[in-house]
């Protein structure tokens, strides 16, 4: 007897990734999740506000500040697929609800978020930032700060304030910001395309890991206590984006 070897065969990994990402198509957000939106909303409004942005935006552009946000922000970018790995060590293969899917969907992310390590030192370096530089750079305390906290939540939190701190706060607000500026540096690297794949992935195409990742607090928040705590997560991520954003800004000034 021949048994069909494919009839049980599990999903190729690209195809699995595909179906997580089925998986977390936006649903109706509960009223709870609703209010937790519209109270981020000043602190969410606030990063988008940096007067480095405005500037930028403007016609201003200011190029020693972006060099120090180039520099702060760097150790952020490159730490962000460590900070997913120590909360995938959360998960327990779907002992609590919503936790096999969030396993899945920070296996298939990690990679991607290595990638952009070295998108941004492109970006740098079309900035006249050289990888040594980059890669030994202290950041100030306000960026060093925003660093400390995003692993205190990855360490401390439950998965859902490590999503709201790490993913949707900073991902999402990233994902905005970038098309405030975006326009000012394609104008600026016209003829460098590598140096805009970091901007350009987040401002046109990186919109889904932020809406994934509120849909993901959504299935693994268990009460209202823990409610409260990833809004308190998102909160403090939001303050100290925009204090790095506002340092960098004003050091140069």
């Amino acid at each position: 007897m021949t048994t069909n070897s494919h009839a049980t065969r599990p999903p190729s990994r690209t195809q699995h990734h595909r179906m997580v990402k089925r998986e977390l198509t936006e649903t109706p957000h509960p009223e709870w999740a609703l209010t937790m939106i519209d109270a981020l909303r000043p602190e969410w409004s606030a990063v988008l506000e940096s007067p480095l942005f405005t500037a930028t935006a403007d016609g201003e552009f200011p190029e020693a500040a972006w060099r120090r946000i180039l520099l702060d922000f760097f150790c952020v970018v490159e730490a962000f697929p460590k900070y997913m790995g120590v909360y995938l060590a959360k998960t327990t293969f779907g002992q609590t609800p919503g936790d096999h899917l969030a396993r899945d969907w920070l296996i298939g992310n990690i990679r991607t978020e290595a990638l952009h390590a070295q998108w941004y030192a492109d970006w740098a370096a079309a900035h006249g930032i050289g990888l040594e530089e980059l890669v030994s750079h202290r950041p100030g305390p306000e960026v060093g700060a925003l660093y400390e906290y995003l692993w205190s939540m990855c360490y401390r939190g439950s998965l859902a304030e490590a999503f709201g701190a790490v993913n949707y706060a900073i991902e999402g607000a990233t994902g905005e910001w970038t098309r405030l500026v975006l326009p000012a540096f394609r104008e600026r690297y016209a003829d460098d395309p590598h140096a805009l794949r970091w901007l350009t992935e987040h401002a046109e195409y990186d919109d889904a890991h932020p809406r994934e990742a509120f849909e993901l607090i959504k299935i693994t928040v268990r009460d209202e206590a823990d409610r409260k705590k990833v809004e308190a997560a998102a909160r403090r991520s939001l303050e100290l984006f925009r204090r790095g954003f506002d340092a960098g800004f004003h050091a140069v000034g």
